[in-house]
């Protein structure tokens, strides 16, 4: 949400959907029925009514270090995310002694097939009306692929090194 910055962060981040709070102090502002504030009616308001866009501006201006905390609620609750899936690794490689081999086939899978398709759209031509169907499976790999690089290789993947080194050198003992 362009016009009221931190509404939509808040209300776009992982915990935008439990934050009834948030979707009534909206709806409130814009003097919509609580049952009529959804993010279309609120879409339909701001470009037709231009003083909507000023009210919700205001609302976001009265109400910004509760948007803030909740912001803040919904940055954590995204960090705590990632950090279970880190967690469920080392729990895996704790309990079985071996890392678990469908993380490692299922991110192959989807590297390979958004190689495979790249190459597929670059030297052959779609046949006619299945570009949209392509382009949806294209969009699928495309997401699935940054998500793999961002497991192995984004900021979280030099914290799950550092925790390996650090259990590694808890079993070792201290230079003197």
């Amino acid at each position: 949400m362009k016009s009221a910055p931190l509404i939509g962060t808040v209300l776009g981040g992982p915990a935008g959907g439990a934050l009834g709070s948030v979707v009534s102090m909206v709806g409130s502002a814009l003097g919509l029925e609580p049952d009529n504030t959804t993010p279309d009616a609120v879409d339909i308001l701001l470009t037709q009514n231009p003083d909507a866009l000023l009210q919700l501006k205001q609302a976001e201006m009265a109400n910004r270090v509760e948007l803030q905390k909740l912001a803040l609620q919904s940055d954590q609750m995204y960090l705590q995310d990632r950090a279970s899936a880190r967690q469920r690794e080392v729990d895996v490689v704790k309990a079985t002694g071996q890392k678990d081999v469908n993380l490692y086939v299922l991110a192959w899978t989807v590297v390979l097939g958004f190689f495979a398709l790249c190459v597929v759209l670059m030297r052959y031509e779609l046949p006619g009306g299945s570009n949209e169907v392509v382009f949806m499976l294209f969009g699928g790999l495309v997401a699935g692929f940054s998500t793999v690089l961002q497991y192995f290789f984004g900021s979280s993947k030099s914290s799950t090194d550092k925790t390996n080194l650090l259990a590694r050198n808890a079993h070792t003992p201290p230079l003197a």
